[in-house]
């Protein structure tokens, strides 16, 4: 069987599907759920869908600095159950989240519940089967939840992110497992996600956002202005790190039936952004006057004595995804780190 890790080695094991998982589950390779052995076919098979070389560095993955080669990706999809077409998928979200502005160290050793949400973009939703509808974030759909938990595997076995030792989020949480989804482009009345951060539509990519979790708003009203008066107010909570750090990428999921009704009552994304921008900054006059120990407050966006959600209107992040019903509208609240994109090759 292929070591998971960033080690360079193989080792021996009982040809006993139970006995694996619990030696692994005992090394720390694992996130608590059963996985596939990556045994040398298995990883072969994984690797016959890139035309990378097996030992080619993707990066080096913090706070190990565990060196990410093309076969250890590989050896980490394998245990998620991923199928080989999945594996480009996963080299690129490797690829955006060591960029510098994801701030991976941070995301893999913070208390915060912080973890990266993938957004795939492109036709390679079709080929490889994304959910981007009804339950998108959900469980059902195997690209999903392997991508996402095999990411998951390599922040854990590379980078070394091991649950309650490196990793010294207090609560965590289920996007901790996988956290992975597509736009549903076909359905939207705006471009999609990647394109207006400048990639062809015909391009797939992967961006990789720090969120802290979802948060449902019963949003069923028919005009623009009711809708957001309520995504605001689950927004507005100031403990959020993107207030207390002052950046960041909030991310608002609108269905394709909200979407349509924004875009028929002639509101475009930039729009959307600039209102909730204005209608989600707190009043000073409304924080506790006792400082936090962990004290941000150097970089906090403040305007007219008000805390903004982020820095800016355009950091906010708008994707249509979802089913098709028009009752709920979806918030993450952003860690504080800016997102990063990256485009999905053989």
């Amino acid at each position: 069987m292929a070591q998971a890790t960033g080690e360079d080695r193989r080792i021996e094991v009982p040809d006993d599907v139970e006995q694996i998982f619990e030696l692994m589950y005992r090394e720390g390779m694992t996130d608590g759920l059963p996985v596939i052995p990556p045994t040398e076919e298995q990883v072969a098979r994984m690797l016959s869908g890139t035309a990378r070389a097996p030992g080619s560095v993707v990066a080096e993955l913090p706070p190990r600095g565990g060196v990410a080669t093309v076969e250890k990706l590989a050896i980490n999809a394998v245990m998620a159950g991923c199928l080989p077409e999945y594996l480009p998928v996963i080299i690129a979200a490797i690829e955006a989240m060591v960029q510098p502005q994801f701030n991976l160290s941070g995301v893999q050793t913070t208390t915060n519940p912080v973890a990266p949400l993938l957004l795939i973009n492109g036709p390679i939703r079709g080929k490889i089967s994304v959910n981007c509808g009804a339950g998108a974030l959900g469980p059902g759909r195997r690209a999903n939840a392997t991508i996402g938990r095999a990411v998951r595997l390599i922040l854990i076995n590379i980078g070394g992110g091991l649950p309650g030792e490196v990793d010294k989020s207090i609560l965590g949480m289920p996007g901790k497992y996988t956290f992975c989804l597509g736009e549903l482009e076909e359905q939207s009345p705006w471009e999609p996600f990647h394109v207006e951060q400048g990639y062809a539509r015909d391009e797939s990519t992967v961006t990789a956002i720090s969120s802290q979790g979802t948060q449902s708003c019963a949003a069923s009203f028919l005009q623009p202005e009711s809708i957001l008066m309520m995504l605001s107010n689950a927004m507005t909570a100031y403990g959020a790190n993107s207030y207390t750090k002052g950046n960041g990428n909030p991310v608002v999921i609108l269905p394709p039936a909200h979407a349509r009704i924004f875009s028929d009552g002639g509101w475009d994304k930039r729009k959307i952004k600039a209102w909730l921008f204005e209608h989600t900054q707190v009043p000073l006059t409304e924080l506790p006057a006792e400082p936090r120990l962990l004290d941000t407050t150097s970089r906090q966006r403040i305007q007219d004595r008000k805390l903004c959600i982020c820095r800016d209107a355009a950091d906010i992040v708008v994707i249509v995804a979802g089913g098709p019903e028009l009752n709920h509208v979806g918030f993450l609240a952003s860690f504080g780190n800016d997102l990063a994109m990256a485009r999905i090759r053989q």
